[in-house]
């Protein structure tokens, strides 16, 4: 069954449901389909991949395997590109560095063949050298233009909770729904997770909307006892980044900004620094959704580990 629904801001929504009256969300599934206002993403994975050594010395992380529950392998860049376009993207920039690059080309050729067609166009941006992160999302500042865009991280990939859209097409739909400069993903993470993660707080404005009152990027117990905390959260629970950002344009004035002084220190551009000037200069439209989901970090043995057993049972 077809339906016609007109959501915020006019867009509309040509949504299919199932037998059961579900929602079918999945290009496996059914069709789905509407008008989204984010038509690029962006994932980078020119990293080196330092934790998951050896392996990773001669086979980009982003082509590690996943096996999901149908048996069908696919690897990790494939499996971050579907949840790009679950979101309605139709313009997808891979970041490579210049070794990864013929590589992961190979394989989405290869996948085609196996797979079929594939929901979007793919273009390689090659980041020449690891000057960090900021400067790999600063690569592709003539890819995006002017538009807003979906940024994944390309080692986490997110499983949503049953019967919820796919993670990105939550964020993405918050980011519509207001003037935001930014629309950052998150989860609740503990204390122990704290040194893996950016960590931020916010009021919430509605649902799982809140506006981000302050960031700091992997922050200690103490600071996060004193600095970061979101109130409805549960004791020594924060919330965490979890690998999905909707951005405007503004983020690459703040990152070139960023990025001088870093060069000036002798230090690489960091994402993280260029969302703290985001803040500064737009506090009251930086805000931050709780996704209705789980991020997994594929980053090292345990963390990959984790993202296989759950993604063979869920998906």
């Amino acid at each position: 069954m077809l339906l016609t629904v007109v959501g915020k801001f006019g867009i509309i929504v040509l949504v299919y449901k199932n037998q059961h009256g579900q929602q079918v969300a999945h290009p496996t599934e059914g069709f789905f389909w509407w008008q989204s206002m984010i038509s690029r993403a962006l994932i980078p994975v020119a990293g080196r991949g330092m934790r998951m050594r050896p392996l990773t010395s001669v086979v980009p992380k982003a082509l590690l395997g996943l096996v999901d529950g149908g048996g069908r392998l696919k690897s990790v860049l494939h499996v971050i590109c579907d949840e790009a376009i679950k979101a309605g993207v139709g313009q997808i920039g891979v970041v490579v560095s210049p070794w990864q690059e013929r590589m992961v080309r190979d394989y989405f050729v290869a996948a085609e063949s196996e797979f079929g067609e594939f929901g979007a166009g793919i273009e390689y941006i090659v980041q020449g050298e690891p000057k960090g992160f900021g400067d790999a999302v600063l690569q592709c500042r003539d890819f995006v233009g002017d538009e807003a865009f979906l940024l994944l991280l390309g080692d986490h990939i997110h499983v949503a909770a049953d019967g919820e859209a796919a993670c990105g097409l939550q964020v993405v739909e918050a980011f519509g729904r207001g003037e935001a400069v930014t629309m950052v993903g998150v989860q609740p993470v503990s204390e122990d997770e704290l040194s893996k993660v950016g960590v931020a707080c916010g009021d919430q404005v509605g649902g799982d909307v809140y506006r981000c009152r302050r960031f700091v990027e992997k922050p200690d117990p103490v600071v996060a006892r004193s600095e970061l905390v979101t109130a409805g959260l549960a004791d020594n629970t924060y919330l965490g980044h979890c690998g999905i950002y909707v951005f405007g344009r503004e983020i690459f004035d703040c990152i070139e900004q960023a990025g001088s002084i870093a060069r000036e220190a002798g230090k690489e551009v960091e994402l993280a620094d260029a969302q703290g000037l985001l803040l500064e200069k737009y506090p009251e439209r930086y805000f931050l959704y709780k996704i209705a989901g789980e991020a997994y970090d594929l980053g090292t043995p345990s963390g990959y580990a984790e993202a296989q057993s759950v993604f063979r049972g869920r998906c």
